[in-house]
C-alpha cells in the first residue's frame, strides 16, 4: 500500500504526520471535540453537486440532479444542495418533511419507497410533489383512492422493473425481478388500465427505474436504459411525451486503497458518474429524442467522499490472529460494517507516514462481530482446519464469506490514545447511527468553506438515550 494513495490535493492531506482536512488538522479537532467524531466539507460537497450537475448536461440538453437524501439527510446538507440547483429524492414521510423544512418546493420533490403509507401520500399530495414513483398495482390503486379523497391530482411515475441483476452487494441490487422493487413488465398493462381509468386523480408524468448501489459495471446501466426506453416507446404512442424518464442512481464510489479487493470489483469502481452519463444519455437522446427530461437520483456519489470519522484506540490485546487494536467506536457509528461488510479505509491520522505494520481494527460493543476486520474469513478457515472434507472447497468459502480484509496497515507503533481515522464515511452513516450498549451517538461537524467548525449534530449526553422511552 502506497502511504499517500489516499491523499486528495486541497482536501485531504498527510501535514506534518497528522492529518488535515483543507486546512484544519483534524487530530487537533478531535482532541478538542472529542471521539468519535465525524467531520463534513461543505467545500467537498457543494464540488461534487457541481460535478455530478456538469457531467449529465455535457451529454443531454435536459437533464436534473435529485440528491437521494436517504444518503445523508442532515438539514445543512440539504440546504446546501438546494442551494446548488439540486431537486430532491426522499424514501419516507420523514424525508419528506426534511425535504420541505430545508427549502425545496414541492415541483422539486420525487418520492420513492416500497411501503408508502396513506398518511405519507397524503403528505406527498399536501400539496402534490413533482412525483411519486409508484412501485407496485397496489400502490397505484391506493394512491388513486388518497387523491380522489382529497380532491387533487397526483403526479406518478411508474417504476418499472428493467430486469438487470447489478454486478453489487447483495443488499444493494434493486433492478432486477427477485428484489422487492417496483412494477414488473408483466404488469405494466395493469398499471396503464389504472390510469386510464382514473383520469381525474392520477397523471402519468414519467418512467424510473433504479438498479442499485455503488455499481461498478458500465454495461449494468447501459442495459437498464435500454430497457427502460423499450418499455418507454408504446407509453409514448397512447399517453404521449411524458415530462420525464427517471433513471436513478448508483454511481460508484472508490473506498478501496490497498492492491487486494475483497469484493469483486465493487469498492475499487474503475468508472464514474461522467462514465455513466456518456454511455446512458446519448443511448436515450437517440431513443427517445431530447424534449422529454432525464431525471438522476445520485445519493452516495454526492456525500460519500465528504467526510471522515475520527476514532481513539482505547486498548490494544495480542491474539493468536494478530495484535488488536480496540476503539471508541464500532458498528454503531459504522453500521455497514457490520451488515453489509461495508469497507472504509483507515489511516493512523496522528501518526501518518511512519512505518506500518498490520493490525485487526475492533469496536468497543459486546459481540465479535463488532470488527473491521475479516470475522467471516476466519470462521471458514476455522472450519477448513477441522473438516477436510472442506479442504478442496476453499476458494469457493473464501468467495461465499470473505467479506473484509484480513488486518488494517497502521503506524506500528500505534496504541491507546491515537487517532484512528476512517475515510469516505459521509453515506449511509449518519442516519443509522445507534446507541447500541447505551453508547452515545457522535458529534459532527462541518467544515464551512471559510474555515469555520459548526455542528450538523450536538453529541448525545446520558440523558438522549432515554428521549421517548416512558418510565
Amino acid at each position: 500500500m502506497h502511504s499517500d494513495s489516499w491523499e486528495v490535493s486541497g482536501y485531504l492531506e498527510a501535514r506534518g504526520g497528522r492529518l488535515h482536512m483543507e486546512d484544519q488538522d483534524l487530530v487537533a479537532l478531535a482532541e478538542a471535540r472529542g471521539t468519535p467524531l465525524f467531520v463534513y466539507s461543505e467545500r467537498r460537497l457543494a464540488a461534487n453537486a457541481r460535478r455530478v450537475r456538469e457531467a449529465f448536461a455535457a451529454h443531454h440538453p435536459r437533464t436534473v440532479v435529485c440528491y437521494a437524501s436517504k444518503a445523508l439527510s442532515s438539514l445543512k446538507v440539504l440546504r446546501l444542495f438546494n442551494d446548488c440547483g439540486l431537486k430532491v429524492e426522499v424514501n419516507s414521510g420523514g424525508e419528506l418533511f426534511r425535504a420541505r423544512l430545508s427549502g425545496f418546493p414541492p415541483s422539486a420533490i420525487v418520492f420513492n419507497g416500497v411501503g408508502k403509507s396513506v398518511l405519507e401520500i397524503r403528505e406527498a399530495l399536501s400539496p402534490p410533489i413533482l412525483s411519486i414513483n409508484v412501485d407496485s398495482l397496489f400502490e397505484l390503486g391506493r394512491i388513486a383512492e388518497t387523491a380522489s379523497a382529497m380532491n387533487v391530482t397526483a403526479q406518478i411515475a411508474l417504476r418499472v422493473v428493467p430486469g438487470i441483476d447489478s454486478p453489487t452487494a447483495p443488499g444493494n441490487r434493486t433492478g432486477s425481478d427477485a428484489t422487492k422493487f417496483g412494477i414488473r413488465a408483466n404488469e405494466l398493462a395493469d398499471a396503464l388500465t389504472t390510469v386510464r381509468s382514473n383520469p381525474r386523480t392520477l397523471r402519468l408524468v414519467g418512467l424510473h427505474c433504479h438498479i442499485g448501489s455503488q455499481i461498478p459495471d458500465i454495461e449494468a446501466f447501459v442495459s437498464a436504459a435500454r430497457r427502460v426506453a423499450e418499455l418507454y416507446r408504446p407509453i409514448r404512442q397512447e399517453f404521449g411525451s411524458l415530462a420525464h424518464l427517471n433513471i436513478g442512481g448508483g454511481f460508484p464510489l472508490t473506498y478501496l486503497r490497498e492492491a487486494n479487493d475483497w469484493q469483486d470489483g465493487i469498492f475499487s469502481p474503475t468508472i464514474d458518474c461522467e462514465d455513466v452519463a456518456r454511455a446512458v444519455l446519448p443511448l436515450l437522446a437517440a431513443e427517445l429524442g431530447t424534449d422529454i427530461e432525464i431525471l438522476t437520483e445520485p445519493g452516495r456519489r454526492l456525500v460519500g467522499d465528504c467526510a471522515v470519522l475520527l476514532s481513539r484506540i482505547e486498548n490494544v490485546k495480542d491474539r493468536p490472529g494478530g495484535r488488536c487494536l480496540v476503539l471508541d467506536a464500532g458498528y454503531n457509528t459504522l453500521v455497514e460494517s457490520y451488515t453489509y461488510k461495508w469497507y472504509y479505509h483507515a489511516l493512523s491520522a496522528s501518526k501518518l507516514g511512519e512505518a506500518e505494520a498490520p493490525f485487526r481494527l475492533v469496536g468497543p460493543l459486546c459481540d465479535n462481530g463488532d470488527a473491521f476486520h475479516d470475522i467471516d474469513g476466519e470462521q471458514s478457515a476455522a472450519r477448513l482446519r477441522s473438516d477436510p472434507t472442506f479442504a478442496d472447497r476453499g476458494d469457493l468459502l473464501d468467495a461465499l464469506l470473505v467479506r473484509m480484509p484480513p488486518t488494517r496497515h497502521l503506524a506500528a507503533s500505534a496504541g491507546p490514545g491515537d487517532i484512528v481515522a476512517f475515510l469516505d464515511v459521509g453515506a449511509y452513516t449518519l442516519d443509522q447511527l445507534t446507541p447500541n450498549n447505551g453508547r452515545l451517538r457522535p458529534e459532527v461537524g462541518f467544515l464551512r468553506a471559510d474555515g469555520s467548525y459548526e455542528l450538523l449534530r450536538r453529541r448525545d449526553s446520558y440523558l438522549d438515550l432515554l428521549h421517548n422511552e416512558v418510565a
